[in-house]
């Protein structure tokens, strides 16, 4: 009489391929382990981040690009402030913009736009970058309009102004100087993990310069 053979995985077989199983898993858990670390360290732990920063940056000089004046025209203003010491800078300003989707969205065409600070509920020694924009130039330029929070962690809001690049200013008041800057430089200091990460760009106004 014919014996039928089993067909099956022997003890040893079983052994071998839950000994490889494991190996697979130790090391599929061993590289997602180092990539979450690596993630988390290179992650700022507080404070914003750089791509924060630089998104208010270039927030700050496409709206100066943006800056509309003509002169003897009362309500269109380019007043900036400074406020604080170097590396401390609350600075302020006020102008007038030509919005570029007006005819779309069925808006005027020139806004006011001011930037400025404010400090943070819970640190009163960091500040909100502060966008306000108002879609009417009125006769009061520094009131109205909607706040929006451009930054967080901020330490330090400085604005230089000048006319050819070989002299600048700390404030500018087209009241008195009849014209606004042909250059603006932009300095943001934030809060990044521990560490304060400074970021400078330059904008050049009067292309809506009449």
């Amino acid at each position: 009489m014919r014996q039928l053979s089993r067909k099956g995985m022997t003890l040893i077989e079983l052994a071998i391929v839950t000994l490889v199983l494991s190996v697979m898993l130790v090391g599929i858990f061993g590289t997602y382990h180092t990539a979450l670390k690596i993630s988390r360290e290179s992650s700022p732990k507080g404070g914003t981040t750089r791509k924060n920063i630089l998104y208010a940056l270039e927030n700050v000089r496409a709206s100066f690009a943006q800056a509309f004046y003509l002169e003897g025209h009362r309500r269109l203003i380019f007043i900036g402030k400074n406020d604080g010491v170097a590396g401390q800078r609350l600075d302020k300003v006020v102008f007038a913009a030509n919005h570029p989707n007006a005819e779309e969205t069925g808006t005027p065409g020139v806004r006011e736009v001011s930037f400025y600070t404010k400090p943070m509920p819970n640190d009163p020694e960091l500040y909100y970058l502060i966008r306000r924009e108002d879609e009417m130039v009125d006769i009061s330029p520094e009131a109205g309009g909607v706040e929006h929070i451009l930054l967080e962690y901020v330490v330090s809001f400085q604005l230089k102004y000048s006319q050819r690049g070989d002299k600048w200013l700390d404030e500018w008041n087209s009241k008195d100087s009849k014209r606004i800057p042909k250059l603006i430089r932009i300095e943001i200091v934030a809060l990044v993990g521990e560490n304060e990460m400074r970021y400078e760009a330059l904008a050049s106004p009067g292309l809506y310069y009449k």
